[in-house]
């Protein structure tokens, strides 16, 4: 079992406490994951305070990521950082640790773009795969020639206007 992030509520002072640290990659759980690779460690720096029945925890998380882009299927690195990690826990009396780990995972998860498109230069070409994006944005949107999508309802509102004309 990978390693996780398990915080002691005992141990916490009053004041708060600091965990800085890294995860394994492994805590992603994105073996399975075709379009995402994990390229490194999760690292951590989170602050942890008691306040009242809840433990607030707040801190920064960043990892490195390859993402497979949506234009040219090369993967590209990337950067996944959360400066603004925030969660609060109503503890329980029963109670003695909390694993993050799971909430760690789902905000990396969640701040990865849901169509990830790779760098490209001042010209447009793909730092990945070096095809020109511009050009093939133009062919695919030449292929999506969309305007006879609206024709049948011109057609009504042009019978509709004669219509109200001859009335």
């Amino acid at each position: 079992m990978a390693e996780r992030l398990i915080i002691d509520i005992q141990k916490i002072s009053e004041d708060g406490s600091t965990y800085e640290g890294q995860l394994p990659p492994e805590i992603l759980d994105l073996a399975e994951d075709k379009f995402i690779q994990p390229e490194g460690t999760v690292d951590y720096a989170l602050t942890a305070q008691v306040v009242s029945d809840q433990l607030i925890v707040q801190g920064t998380i960043e990892t490195q990521l390859r993402l497979c882009c949506v234009r040219c299927a090369e993967f590209f690195s990337t950067t996944v950082q959360l400066s603004s990690f925030l969660r609060a826990y109503t503890i329980q009396s029963s109670w003695e640790t909390i694993d993050l780990s799971d909430d760690i995972r789902e905000e990396i998860l969640l701040m990865v773009p849901y169509y990830p498109k790779g760098e490209v230069d001042e010209n447009e070409v793909c730092k990945e795969c070096g095809k020109c994006m511009r050009s093939e944005e133009a062919e695919s949107s030449a292929e999506r020639d969309t305007s006879g999508v609206w024709d049948s309802l011109n057609q009504l509102q042009v019978k509709r206007q004669a219509r109200d004309e001859g009335a």
